[in-house]
């Protein structure tokens, strides 16, 4: 499992796709819905309440679809 500051730099990154953000909003049971910089601030808004020292669930487990 990664840790927070992984998931931050994945969910930070201009590169991650509007799909993958929607897919991981899915995995931690946010709301899949809007723009990708709502999508973005959603995911954001939810690691940033986490414990920096703990795992959190993989935001990129490259499932095929």
């Amino acid at each position: 499992m990664p840790f927070l500051s992984e998931a931050l730099r994945y969910a930070e990154n201009p590169v991650t796709s509007v799909e993958q953000l929607r897919i991981a909003c899915e995995i931690l049971s946010l709301d899949t819905s809007g723009t990708q910089d709502e999508l973005r601030a959603r995911l954001l808004a939810h690691l940033n309440t986490l414990d920096s020292e703990m795992p959190v669930v993989c935001l990129n487990p490259k499932v095929q679809g």
